[in-house]
């Protein structure tokens, strides 16, 4: 410190001959830091963007299928007419192995396979099972004479579309019958 006209100084000359400021390597250093955090931002926006449109296309695969049971149901919740395949019995003439487009998706299309052979349910739509409800499960049930006999129809939807150039697939399986009178 010096002492000038009694008032306390202190000496602000930079050590060896440097200025004040900052050097180049300390910018430079800066830079990078600061384009590593940018692009670290600029990354996980774009992540973020692919995975709200992912989002998006599974919302509208899901709800085509929701859609899709909701007319299988309302097709067996009909009264039986088998002549214009109304009714739970022409759930299986309707739709097994039938096809259906989703516009809102790209290359949409639900398939439906209908199981009317008691002995060839899929373990996930419940094994062997009686659907005509008559005390066996040895019936085959896949005519429209049989139809007014099914009580279940246990059916899989499976939903394929391309997202991004990737074939997707969707599958419900349920079981359908008549919830009215």
């Amino acid at each position: 410190m010096m002492y000038r006209n009694g008032i306390a100084r202190r000496c602000s000359s930079p050590p060896s001959g440097r200025t004040a400021g900052l050097s180049l390597i300390e910018v430079a250093c800066s830079m990078v830091v600061f384009a590593l955090v940018l692009l670290s931002v600029g990354m996980t926006l774009v992540s973020g963007i692919d995975h709200r449109r992912e989002s998006f296309n599974t919302y509208l695969a899901m709800n085509a299928l929701r859609n899709k049971v909701a007319e299988l149901q309302a097709t067996a919740n009909e009264p039986e007419n088998l002549a214009v395949l109304e009714g739970i019995g022409a759930v299986f003439s309707r739709y097994n192995n039938a096809t259906s487009s989703v516009t809102s998706l790209s290359s949409g299309l639900i398939s439906t396979t209908c199981y009317a052979q008691e002995s060839s349910v899929p373990t996930k739509l419940g094994g062997i099972i009686d659907l005509n409800v008559d005390g066996d499960s040895a019936d085959l049930l896949d005519n429209a004479s049989n139809g007014t006999d099914l009580k279940l129809v246990p059916i899989e939807l499976n939903l394929t579309y391309t997202e991004d150039g990737v074939t997707v697939t969707r599958t419900v399986d349920r079981l359908i019958t008549k919830t009215t009178n």
